[in-house]
């Protein structure tokens, strides 16, 4: 059996992954224009390859999980739509997001469409149906990790504040990232007939690559180029990633408490000089050498997964944008 790498599904089954896409919200309703207009910014598309991938490689008809990769997609965009408001972001790849052409009101219902759009698309799969719960689980696990991050930024003094731990940054990220990576794996597995076993491990293993993922993007914020033309925005969005989960709960005391004063200053208050002490905090405690570290045992783990040839060369994709430091 040929193994196919990233690039030939991409080349096979991308056009008409964008076909289906724009399929799904095709009619004149103003949610759906919004919808395409915000499909049309691009993006990897990943959620919507990796099932076809998966399923193609372990010896199914790859055909038979596009419609999961396309639901999982447009759930994906379900939450970037949502995403982009809770954020307050004005521009997504160079475009004006929908809060700001249709308004809040508006983005809201175009979010919440996509979810809907999305669980149809999956019920469409062969077998499709068998899939829902725990698809549906997935999206409720997002969700639930989206909600978790915002808690993590609260000052301790309010009620719902989530200490900066690793443990509150795990829950979040299985949530807000893995949990999604998990369910599109588990879907190529299900497709290509795979039983409960391989499926629960296909989760598990798709649940590490998420966590991974989300290291590995938290750390390119502090030593690369995540296109946003400076480096630690997500320091001044206030968005506590694993380093800063890493430094609250390793780091020296002073140095901790002034870390997560910058982290916890308003977004606009934030000055590009915060910013660089902020980085200086995080190398002097230790958090970055760890993340890394955290990284290079996390890549060996995935390497030992049985459905690590399954994905060739997926993990080292992953990495790239950080291969420079590893």
């Amino acid at each position: 059996m040929t193994v196919l790498e990233l690039s030939e599904v991409r080349e096979r089954y991308l056009a008409e992954i964008e076909r289906r896409l724009v399929a799904s919200v095709a009619s004149d309703e103003l949610i759906d224009v919004a919808a395409r207009y915000h499909l049309a910014t691009g993006g990897k598309r990943l959620r919507a390859l990796l099932p076809v991938w998966i399923c193609g490689n372990l010896g199914g008809r790859s055909e038979d999980a596009l419609d999961f990769g396309v639901g999982f997609e447009l759930f994906h965009n379900a939450t970037l739509v949502h995403d982009d408001l809770q954020d307050g972001d004005t521009h997504r790849r160079g475009q004006d997001v929908v809060w700001v052409r249709w308004g809040v009101p508006q983005a809201i219902n175009v979010g919440d469409a996509l979810f809907f759009r999305a669980l149809s698309r999956i019920t469409s799969a062969p077998r499709g149906a068998s899939l829902v719960p725990a698809a549906l689980d997935a999206m409720a696990a997002v969700i639930c990790g989206q909600a978790l991050e915002f808690q993590l930024q609260l000052p301790a003094n309010d009620p719902s504040h989530l200490a900066a731990t690793l443990a509150s940054w795990e829950r979040m990220a299985a949530g807000k990232t893995a949990a999604l990576f998990a369910i599109c794996m588990r879907a190529g597995v299900f497709a290509a007939g795979g039983d409960a076993a391989a499926e629960a491990s296909a989760a598990a293993f798709g649940r590490h690559v998420g966590l991974l993922f989300q290291v590995q993007d938290d750390l390119l914020d502090l030593v690369g180029d995540k296109g946003r033309g400076e480096r630690a925005t997500d320091i001044a969005e206030g968005k506590i990633s694993f380093p800063v989960a890493w430094a609250a709960e390793h780091g020296e005391a002073g140095r901790t408490a002034r870390l997560l004063e910058i982290v916890r200053t308003p977004r606009g208050e934030t000055s590009r000089a915060m910013m660089d002490e902020a980085l200086d905090l995080l190398e002097q405690t230790g958090a970055i050498a760890a993340t890394i570290d955290w990284i290079r045992s996390a890549t060996a783990e995935a390497e030992a997964n049985p459905l690590f040839g399954a994905v060739p060369g997926f993990v080292e994709r992953i990495l790239d944008p950080i291969r420079h430091v590893l």
